[in-house]
């Protein structure tokens, strides 16, 4: 039955998300391969020079509960070039949780950082590239993912340079663990983060895809996307042109010591479908670092339904504290997070 249930969430937020495409067509960004060239990815060193951080990492402003940055990448949009992180504060510096919200995101995580910010977790949410504040129109988060092979590189460059921002201040303000979450397009970010930032702990990826490229090519929701690059270009050749942003090409960083993975699939899933998720995966184990590994039978935004937000909160509580208490596991029953605009 909850299977069955899953479904009809999943297929209700694919058509929004289908629909939300239609009504913007005309703002959509066209295919381009302008410097997609320069941004090849060949060596390991160019990857880290690449994501090298720019500017240090000392907030522009601080509240109780937030937290301003400026952004290393200067854009044409002025909104985008400072970011907020959202801060719940565990009242202890033992650990921080920085979370990747998902592209199109309406709403942020509450429930999610309440929680764990009260299993001694402090949480940030980040803002991805043109979202929230930074987004200066309603369709100002194409910008961050689009035909435009160049551009999208250097946003999600943008994005991982601001998540690497954010964990160097918070190993500056004295937490001994951080770790990064992320769900889809944000789960990409976070395993980005983690690949290049040696501070990262730990990295959840949840129904993220591993290749933005698959992404693109099989997403159910990306059909109009695929429409404006197929013509001019193959998959392997947009695998090749955001080899810098596909997480296939970091095993280097993603099987550093120190750094544990840990995978949320769902096993229903036409958003980031699990096999390249998968392909991954057995990439890291070939590795001899083989990942945590949880497959759950919902699909993408029905992750964050019940029972499967239930089990995914118990899961990552597990991985964060290697031994959370019985109380701790019994009181996420009441857990809940929405990222169903996607």
């Amino acid at each position: 039955m909850f299977r069955y249930l899953a479904r009809r969430y999943d297929r209700k937020h694919i058509l929004r998300s289908l629909e939300r495409q239609r009504r913007i067509h005309d703002k959509a960004i066209p295919f381009s391969c302008d410097g997609s060239d320069e941004l090849a990815f060949n060596k390991i060193s160019e990857g880290e020079a690449f994501f090298a951080p720019i500017l240090p990492a000392t907030p522009l402003g601080e509240e109780a509960d937030s937290v301003i940055f400026q952004s290393d990448i200067s854009t044409e949009d002025q909104a985008n070039n400072t970011f907020e992180c959202i801060v719940t504060d565990s009242g202890l510096k033992q650990h921080a949780l920085v979370v990747f919200h998902h592209w199109y995101a309406r709403s942020r995580y509450p429930a999610f950082s309440k929680y764990f910010a009260g299993k001694g977790i402090t949480i940030i949410e980040a803002t991805l590239p043109y979202h929230f504040g930074r987004a200066s129109n309603d369709y100002s988060e194409e910008k961050l993912f689009n035909a435009n092979l160049g551009r999208t590189v250097q946003s999600m460059r943008q994005a991982v340079l601001d998540g690497r921002k954010i964990v160097r201040w918070l190993y500056s303000q004295g937490y001994q663990k951080i770790s990064v979450v992320g769900m889809c397009l944000g789960g990409t970010v976070a395993g980005l983060v983690a690949a290049q930032e040696q501070k990262v702990d730990k990295a959840v990826l949840m129904v993220s895809p591993g290749s933005p490229a698959d992404l693109v090519w099989t997403a159910e929701t990306m059909t109009a996307l695929r429409g404006r690059i197929e013509p001019s270009m193959s998959l392997e050749g947009l695998r090749t042109a955001w080899g810098l942003i596909d997480l296939e090409k970091h095993l280097f960083g993603l099987t550093r010591p120190r750094l544990d993975l840990m995978f949320l699939l769902g096993k229903d899933d036409t958003v980031a479908r699990p096999g390249a998720s998968e392909r991954l995966i057995e990439l890291l184990a070939k590795c001899n670092l083989p990942p945590e590994v949880v497959r759950l039978n919902c699909g993408h935004s029905s992750i964050g339904m019940f029972p499967y937000n239930l089990i995914a909160a118990r899961k990552v509580l597990r991985f964060l504290k290697e031994t959370p208490t019985l109380s701790e596991l019994w009181e996420v029953r009441g857990f809940r997070y929405d990222f169903s605009e996607v």
